[in-house]
């Protein structure tokens, strides 16, 4: 069942980054895509759900409305006054919103998250992954590179929109230093230590890697 869902994922981001370039099915693409953010927040969870052991799974909760919550809460401030990330509005694609930031991007924030705690967790050595110092760090600078690629396509894909069509270093230590927090809470109620996430979650992150790797050749 494992494999039949980690091909059900990549087909589905695969099929999707591939139809934006080569520019079929944009309207429904635009429709469905907070709709996918959520299905994928909602999909990931489910999945952590399941292997969380029983006392964990309100700290799993917590944790994720805080998750979602407070990243819509930064990303509110950052839009309004430009000092967080640097200067940016979000465009038409991502609906609903609240006060101009859309509450899919809560859900974004929670999924590359666990992705990248799971990334860490198979790929680093168990002194990293018992340390939480090393194993926020990481998760942040996994979070950063994450970035790198969402940010050209989410301008191609009107996510947002930077003033002047610049992405400031700003936004990537914004971005470091605010995954590093949402980890270290993470790791603190003790998530991402033991058990290991779910297989799955590990390629969440490769997946969306990809989606928006075919995003980023389109505007080449």
């Amino acid at each position: 069942m494992n494999k039949q869902k980690i091909g059900v994922l990549y087909l589905l981001l695969g099929a999707g980054g591939l139809w934006h370039l080569l520019g079929v099915f944009q309207g429904a693409m635009r429709v469905l895509a907070s709709p996918m953010m959520f299905g994928l927040g909602i999909w990931l969870f489910w999945e952590c759900w399941r292997v969380c052991p029983q006392p964990k799974r309100w700290r799993l909760i917590l944790w994720s409305v805080l998750v979602i919550v407070g990243s819509v809460g930064v990303e509110w401030l950052g839009v309004r006054t430009g000092k967080i990330f640097g200067a940016y509005t979000y465009g038409q694609a991502l609906r609903p919103s609240i006060d101009g930031v859309p509450i899919s991007i809560g859900c974004a924030w929670f999924v590359m998250l666990v992705a990248s705690v799971a990334v860490v967790q198979k790929i680093a050595p168990k002194s990293v992954i018992k340390s939480t110092i090393k194993l926020a760090v990481c998760v942040a600078v996994l979070m950063v590179c994450f970035d790198l690629f969402m940010e050209p396509a989410a301008g191609i894909l009107d996510y947002w929109v930077w003033v002047d069509n610049r992405i400031p270093l700003q936004n990537y230590l914004a971005w470091f230093g605010l995954s590093f927090v949402f980890a270290t809470i993470g790791i603190k109620v003790g998530l991402f230590f033991q058990p290991p996430l779910p297989r799955i979650a590990f390629h969440f992150y490769f997946a969306q890697l990809i989606y928006f790797g075919l995003v980023d050749l389109k505007g080449l």
